[in-house]
């Protein structure tokens, strides 16, 4: 969700009362991410904690002075008795040493996710070394990749963020809270999470109203992925009782089931385009070059080469693509990969 002003608060409620405040938070600079309250009786938990950028802090405490304004119920962050992160994108996840260190709450993150927390000094320097390999593989030149590893590490190391200890660690089919099941959701991110409370289903990143979340090469980062993610999508699917998703970012989603099968759809197609784009062997720059013709731009360049780098590493794993320069790979130390259709 990027737009130039703050969204009001959004009042929900589920089956069985359960009352849920959304208010969105700017995390990057014109960039905003829904963070959730929920309000159960003698529990408050909030549904992820945004980033370490001030416009969040400065964003909550407008959230909150605005449902003491409109439903005259004041919130303290001193009460929140647990924060669930979805997943350890910083927009979500950046703002947890906040809670971990001035608050009593019980900070959750998924087990695959928690490494990102706990050791992001670590997880930077083996992240810029495995994307670099990849953008050499991908056929990306000497100079562009310099500019791309430049936007990388000075995209990270502006969110300011430093190593905080996360002790709760979510698995698959955890119970936090009152009840509220976990279900364990990577490609998106290793320990992307989506969690049912009562009749709503809370997405993160793993499924949003209006955008197809980004997608990155499980090569570059494991547990991500075009295949775990669409296997992720089919277990969501087959969660019954889901009246209501509520992502990380958007609007709310009425209908979470027709919404993933228009996600499904949308990769599908990509995959037949991609398909055919490899009739003649392509790298993955290629493709990237010719799948957004010209429309990316600062770190969308990035995005859509790992998009690309996903679709294709896909493909490659089903077995539906070969790697076209075989001699060539074989007396090459870090070479370019080609990549044709097998017929």
């Amino acid at each position: 969700m990027s737009t130039r002003e703050r969204a009001p608060v959004a009042r929900f409620e589920t089956r069985h009362g359960i009352r849920i405040f959304r208010f969105p938070v700017e995390t990057f600079p014109t960039h905003f991410n829904n963070l959730y309250l929920i309000d159960d009786a003698d529990r408050l938990t909030l549904i992820d904690a945004g980033s370490r950028l001030d416009s969040t802090r400065r964003d909550i405490t407008a959230g909150l002075d605005e449902i003491a304004t409109r439903w005259g119920k004041r919130y303290r962050l001193a009460d929140v008795t647990d924060v669930v992160i979805t997943h350890a994108h910083m927009d979500h996840a950046g703002n947890a040493g906040y809670f971990v260190t001035e608050t009593p709450a019980r900070v959750w993150v998924h087990e695959l996710d928690a490494r990102v927390l706990s050791a992001w000094e670590e997880r930077m320097v083996v992240a810029s070394k495995d994307l670099a390999i990849f953008l050499d593989r991908s056929g990306v030149g000497p100079a562009i990749k310099q500019q791309l590893m430049s936007m990388y590490a000075m995209s990270k190391y502006a969110l300011n963020f430093s190593s905080v200890p996360v002790d709760d660690r979510l698995t698959d089919a955890t119970i936090v809270g009152n009840g509220y099941r976990v279900f364990h959701t990577p490609g998106h991110c290793p320990g992307e999470i989506c969690m049912l409370v009562d009749n709503v289903l809370f997405t993160g990143d793993h499924v949003l109203s209006k955008t197809t979340p980004h997608q990155s090469p499980e090569c570059i980062t494991l547990f991500c992925g075009l295949r775990r993610y669409l296997e992720s999508l089919d277990k969501i699917h087959g969660v019954g009782g889901v009246e209501l998703a509520l992502g990380g970012h958007e609007d709310e989603i009425d209908n979470v089931y027709g919404r993933i099968h228009d996600i499904r759809r949308f990769h599908l197609q990509r995959l037949d385009r991609l398909r055919e784009m490899c009739r003649e062997p392509k790298t993955i720059w290629d493709v990237t070059s010719q799948l957004f013709a010209g429309r990316l731009e600062g770190y969308g360049q990035i995005l859509g080469i790992e998009e690309a780098g996903a679709h294709i590493e896909y493909l490659h794993q089903l077995g539906e693509l070969a790697i076209a320069n075989l001699d060539e790979v074989q007396r090459s130390d870090n070479p370019v990969l080609y990549y044709r259709t097998r017929t």
